[in-house]
């Protein structure tokens, strides 16, 4: 836990608990740990609905739980559930459900107990899809999410030891028969026994490639880009003088920062992209919703004003949305209120009210991407522009930019334990 800090003088954990040994251990192990430092740990088992016995594993764990004096939530996979891809599915609703169930308790820190075989195997289901160094490098052990971080402990922990902590406590445990169905990917691979301590070493290899490659992205992008505020980028003519693969990762974690798309463009448009502007920078190019266009010494990187996201609804007081992908926006009045692209008529409003937004040296290119708060046709807020209508009621409407892969990532956490490196 040292390693995967700081936190709290009175550390508030919430960790996810399904019932297994793995998830188990680190409840026993947790709660130890925060009982030494005058905190609290919240557990959290998720009730997936996909055979019928989860819900009554999911009380099972609450009686354990409640047996040994540890706070504990059922949180259920409500709604339609995948027809294919149901292991993908359910993994990405319950890291959903457990985020949120935290982050709505006042929690940071969420622990789930992925441990080293589990790593191992995470390697080599990425290589036999030739997965590049950083999805060789496994999961982290510290993942900076939107609302939470995310830690995992175990991760230089055998799973054997693990099983032992629940036999040393006198803790049974749920056993999951999904983990051993051949129909699954990752239960194949446990069921031939043939993941070993070669993985593991791999591992601490491709972990150590990719903290590299991160911090070199985070030096690259320190001294030849400049972030704006609105969610758009000024590049140096340098940025993309890099080797190949470099140069080309650079560019398409760009893309995604700024465009907000939910996966990356395809490599060969990104390297297409960079020939490009190598070979022709006073060129403007286009990918994967956004646009570079050439000024001196570089490109300004924005998000195209074209196939933006409609227009959505906002209700004072309750809950944020998030438009394009790029703004999540919520309102601390009351009424309910339209967000949408910022278009010229709404602008001519804006600037007839608060003449001052005329003078405003934000490129035209970059303000039709932005949302405009809107009660019809009546604007109220322009957020990114910090412009509120002074002849109306003020929406209270506060905006907070999203990016679905932040240019420069969170530290992709090299964690020693021993003498491994996960």
């Amino acid at each position: 836990m040292q390693a995967l800090g700081p936190f709290e003088s009175a550390p508030y954990i919430a960790a996810g608990v399904s019932g297994g040994a793995d998830s188990m251990a680190l409840a026993l192990l947790l709660a130890r740990w925060v009982a030494e430092r005058g905190g609290t740990l919240l557990t959290l088992t998720v009730d997936h609905g996909l055979r019928p016995e989860s819900r009554a594993e999911a009380w099972q764990v609450a009686a354990w739980m409640a047996q040994r004096g540890i706070a504990h939530r059922i949180l259920s996979w409500d709604g339609p559930k995948p027809v294919t891809g149901i292991q993908a599915g359910a993994r990405h609703a319950r890291l959903r459900l457990l985020a949120d169930a935290a982050a709505d308790a006042g929690i940071l820190h969420l622990a789930l107990a992925h441990h080293a075989d589990d790593q191992a195997e995470t390697h080599r289901l990425r290589a036999d899809r030739s997965s590049g160094p950083r999805g060789l490098a496994g999961m982290p052990a510290i993942r900076e999410m939107e609302r939470v971080r995310l830690i995992r402990p175990l991760l230089p922990v055998a799973k054997d030891r693990l099983v032992a902590t629940c036999a040393a406590a006198g803790q049974t445990w749920v056993e999951d028969p999904s983990n051993r169905n051949p129909a699954f990917a990752r239960a194949r691979l446990r069921l031939s026994e043939s993941v070993g301590e070669g993985d593991k070493q791999a591992v601490a290899a491709a972990a150590a490639i990719r903290a590299g490659e991160d911090a070199e992205t985070a030096h690259l992008l320190a001294l030849y880009a400049r972030f704006q505020p609105e969610g758009w980028v000024i590049l140096d003519h340098a940025l993309f003088q890099q080797e190949k693969p470099m140069a080309q990762g650079l560019a398409a974690t760009l893309l995604r920062a700024v465009g907000g798309a939910p996966y990356p463009p395809a490599p060969a448009a990104v390297a297409d992209l960079v020939a490009g502007l190598c070979a022709e920078p006073g060129k403007g190019r286009t990918l994967a919703g956004c646009q570079f266009t050439p000024i001196t010494g570089g490109w300004r990187l924005i998000r195209e004003a074209r196939n933006l996201q409609g227009p959505l609804t906002l209700q004072g007081g309750g809950p944020p949305v998030i438009w394009d992908g790029r703004f999540r926006l919520f309102a601390e009045g009351f009424g309910q209120h339209t967000v949408q692209a910022l278009d010229e008529a709404s602008w001519r409003r804006a600037v007839a009210q608060s003449p001052s937004l005329a003078r405003s040296d934000l490129p035209a290119a970059v303000r039709w991407t932005l949302p405009v708060v809107t009660d019809g046709d009546r604007p109220l807020a322009i957020p990114p522009m910090a412009w509120t209508a002074p002849d109306a009621p003020d929406p209270g409407v506060h905006m907070v930019p999203l990016v679905s892969v932040p240019a420069v990532p969170a530290r992709f956490a090299v964690v020693t334990a021993i003498d491994d490196i996960i």
